[in-house]
Parts: structure tokens; C-alpha cells; sequence
């Protein structure tokens, strides 16, 4: 009887979403961004998005002043940011110590994979836009 509570226990265990996992983290991130919370979104960006987003809301303002805030924050949620569709799926496809690739699916909406990164928990890495 034991053994068998044991391995229930244990399928049970391994089908829950972990804690600090990276899709567990993707999903924050996205609830933080339809909630409009600019504090919870940015604190689950990495480090070095946070540094290209603050660095291209001050070229940007600096272009219209007056106009656009010198906040990364801002331009995070700003009014220009795209409001995605609820999510319907969130999947890791790769993970590794400090790396992992998670693919996000919304609802009608086609798969894109996204990186994340290990910077004391999850956090999601955007890369800058290519320069034109």
C-alpha cells in the first residue's frame, strides 16, 4: 500500500509545474504584461534586456522630448507595446543550467520560441532588434 501511494505520488509530482521552472517564469512574465505590472514585467527580464530597453527609451526620448519617457519600463509597456493573446501553451524545449528555450503558443496564434535565463531565477531575454 505504501509502495503504491509512493509511485502516485511520485507521477503526481512529476507531471506539477516546478517551482522557478522556465515555463513557470514565461508565464509570470506574460501575466505581468497583459496586467500592465511594468514592476513585476521588468523584474523577470534579464539583465542585459533590461540595459538595451533603458538604453533605447533614452535614445528615443532624447529624439521626441517631451513625448516618450526615459524609461525602459515605458517602453516595455508603453502604449506602443503589442497586448499578446492569452496564452495557450508554454512548453521547455531545452534547458540547461543557466540556458533554456521555452516555446510559447497563444491562443490562435502561431508557436515562437523564446530564451531564457538563469540571473537568480528565471528571467526572460529579449535581443536587441537588428540594427537597419
Amino acid at each position: 500500500m505504501r509502495f503504491a501511494f509512493a509511485v502516485v505520488l511520485a507521477s503526481a509530482l512529476a507531471c506539477a509545474p516546478r517551482e522557478g521552472s522556465p515555463d513557470v517564469a514565461y508565464r509570470a512574465f506574460a501575466r505581468a504584461v497583459a496586467d500592465r505590472d511594468a514592476d513585476r514585467a521588468w523584474s523577470l527580464l534579464s539583465s542585459d534586456t533590461q540595459a538595451w530597453l533603458e538604453a533605447r527609451a533614452k535614445t528615443v526620448a532624447a529624439a521626441a522630448p517631451g513625448v516618450v519617457q526615459p524609461s525602459g519600463r515605458q517602453l516595455l509597456l508603453g502604449t506602443a507595446a503589442r497586448s499578446g493573446r492569452p496564452l495557450a501553451n508554454v512548453v521547455v524545449i531545452r534547458e540547461s543550467r543557466d540556458r533554456a528555450i521555452v516555446e510559447v503558443e497563444e491562443a490562435g496564434g502561431a508557436k515562437h520560441q523564446v530564451e531564457m535565463v538563469r540571473e537568480s531565477g528565471w528571467r526572460v531575454r529579449i535581443p536587441p532588434p537588428e540594427p537597419r
